[in-house]
């Protein structure tokens, strides 16, 4: 974890993590000081589940949440296998759309978010989601409806989201360009939010040592998030945690 001394005090410029728990809440707890929660996109958080990860969160751990896809994807997307909504509610979803279902669902979301003391959540579009007049103007209705009680980021996926029309966006609506940098064009904001999908073709991929020193370069000097979303996450995150606290020069 990358730090910065400032009248004697460390602050924390960038918490690295893994995209969900790699291995038990409670050993992963022991290790960083962050995690992006992914069950939150599929269904529900339980009462009992966030109650727990409360209990067992050491001081300072914090828990980024994915909103759930009833917001972002459409009633055809194979991850709704595993919601717990009906088929007549998954119809009202996607896209952004303020149908009941979405704001009963955000309701429950953001109740969840507010007990785990959540600070940014992630929407992340399918390839689906394009830029259309509609599509846009939902994002804007949208996101002025649920106001600004958190940071927002959003991870667009799809070849029609050029470099400036993302930028425009994000700036319009006050949120984070959550982005791979290595897949991706960078974000131009103060705050960055990284996810490391190491290949977007396969899961399965394991970060290099050289790979590990071009973010560390690319992350210089910025405040923010890196979670890592690929297979080797675990260990990935732990080399890239390990490589941020030393002064080492790479190079």
């Amino acid at each position: 974890m990358k730090t910065q001394q400032v009248a004697n005090e460390v602050v924390l410029m960038i918490k690295v993590g893994c995209c969900g728990f790699p291995v038990s809440y409670k050993k992963y707890m022991r290790e960083f000081t962050v995690v992006e929660v992914q069950q939150s996109f599929y269904r529900r958080l339980g009462d009992k589940q966030v109650d727990n990860w409360i209990r067992e969160a050491p001081e300072g751990f914090e828990f980024v949440l994915k909103a759930p896809q009833c917001v972002t994807h459409p009633p055809s997307s194979p991850t709704y296998r595993r919601s717990h909504l009906g088929r007549d509610e998954i119809e009202q979803c996607g896209f952004f759309k303020l149908t009941d279902v979405v704001k009963k669902e955000m309701g429950d979301f953001i109740s969840k978010a507010e007990r785990l003391r959540t600070k940014i959540v992630l929407f992340q579009t399918p390839a689906s989601f394009k830029p259309t007049e509609e599509n846009l103007l939902n994002m804007e209705k949208f996101f002025d409806y649920f106001g600004k009680e958190f940071l927002y980021a959003w991870e667009p996926r799809g070849r029609e989201w050029n470099v400036q029309l993302v930028r425009n966006v994000c700036e319009e609506l006050g949120v984070i360009h959550a982005t791979d940098p290595f897949l991706e064009m960078l974000p131009q904001t103060e705050t960055i939010y990284f996810r490391m999908h190491g290949d977007l073709k396969s899961y399965r991929y394991s970060y290099s040592d050289e790979e590990l020193i071009k973010l560390k370069k690319m992350v210089k000097n910025a405040s923010g998030y890196v979670f890592f979303n690929n297979s080797s996450m675990l260990h990935d995150a732990k080399r890239f945690a390990a490589l941020m606290s030393t002064d080492v020069d790479s190079g």
